[in-house]
């Protein structure tokens, strides 16, 4: 039997009752788990859509050339550009289109008020802050009222307007409430007014999609939001066998398994008396480590068989390692006669080597030199 194994059973045989303490703990929580997990798992509240719905609306606009140019001839039109010229084009033209779908269908009835809004507006300083509208005024365009709405169904409204006027009119009101310090707008307002079924659920909602234009001196200028869209669901707790990962699944099994098996190690090299050390192994390696621990206090060589005045006995290769540096000596080991002395004038402080242990089946084990 190598060092090494002896060592391991020693350690083995210091900590017997909390090595065993432990196998059972965890064999205990390899049970549980393996039981939580491939027994009864339990169940789990999973949340699952059961219908959703999506909206949408999205303005589309043109101006007809009034007034022919090199660039544009008169009667063309021009299409849902960011950039009209107050001149040539002066009327927008445009439509406020809004649909929706519904997994579960639907029965709507949507009426959408399409109004030009004016407003004086200074914009806050801090983002929680509101906005501060001096004065606001509009004139409704059209009204459209649509009833039994389907999903996929898109319902229009069209509108016509000329921002040259609407921008004279702005500065207008304006001047009568004596210039406010705010930023004049004009914007086409679209209010949807939603009532009806979706997905089985009522609904009585309005909505507000905005079409700003920014008239300049020459251009005027429209800000297109696209598709502006709306979305929800409806959801339900259902009630799901547990899932567990594949660490767990494997892991439970394995920890069980393998505690048990050290649970009955340990019982079986107790009642077989594997798990002993004697008396002379551990003198035996107690020697070993002092030995590999003070390596460098000592010499091997060879001592004389001449009688010390006094000869002083040591228990331990440690004792006698002290008893050199207290000396200011070395300890010399004579391999002959596997000792170790310290000479001190006329006392020699002389340890033994302890016995080398032999196997169980009375083998002895390797001997110092080989024993690595």
């Amino acid at each position: 039997m190598s060092r090494w194994d002896l060592r391991v059973r020693a350690r083995v045989v210091d900590n017997y009752e909390l090595l065993l303490a432990v196998a059972v703990l965890l064999g205990l929580l390899g049970g549980f788990l393996t039981y939580t997990t491939h027994v009864d798992p339990g169940t789990s509240a999973e949340t699952r859509e059961v219908s959703s719905w999506e909206s949408s609306g999205e303005f589309t606009h043109r101006a007809t050339v009034m007034n022919g140019t090199a660039a544009f001839a008169e009667g063309s039109t021009l299409r849902n550009r960011s950039v009209y010229f107050r001149e040539i084009t002066p009327r927008l033209n445009g439509s406020f289109a809004y649909a929706y779908r519904a997994s579960d269908g639907g029965d709507l009835t949507v009426e959408t008020t399409v109004s030009l809004v004016f407003r004086s507006i200074e914009q806050a300083q801090e983002e929680q802050d509101d906005a501060t509208v001096f004065w606001r005024d509009s004139r409704v365009l059209t009204r459209e009222r649509n009833e039994g709405v389907s999903p996929g169904d898109r319902v229009t409204s069209s509108f016509s307007t000329n921002v040259s006027a609407a921008a004279n009119e702005v500065s207008r009101i304006d001047e009568q409430h004596g210039g406010t310090p705010g930023q004049l707008e004009v914007a086409i307002v679209a209010e949807t007014a939603i009532t009806g079924t979706r997905n089985g659920e009522p609904v009585d909602v309005t909505r507000t999609y905005r079409l700003p234009i920014d008239p300049g001196d020459s251009v005027y200028r429209v800000q297109d939001p696209g598709v502006v869209t709306k979305s929800g669901d409806q959801t339900t707790q259902v009630t799901v066998p547990a899932t567990h990962g594949s660490l767990r699944r494997m892991g439970g099994p394995v920890l069980l398994v393998l505690s048990l098996a050290a649970v009955a190690g340990l019982a079986y090299g107790r009642w077989t008396d594997r798990l002993t050390v004697t008396a002379r192994e551990r003198d035996w390696l107690a020697y070993r480590s002092d030995r590999d621990a003070y390596d460098e206090w000592i010499t091997t060589g060879r001592v004389d068989d001449e009688d010390a005045d006094e000869v002083i006995r040591v228990d331990s290769l440690e004792g006698l390692v002290d008893v050199a540096i207290d000396t200011n000596g070395r300890v010399i080991e004579d391999e002959r006669r596997h000792t170790f002395v310290v000479l001190d004038d006329d006392r020699r402080y002389h340890f033994e080597r302890p016995p080398e242990p032999n196997q169980r089946r009375g083998e002895p084990l390797e001997s110092e030199d080989g024993d690595e």
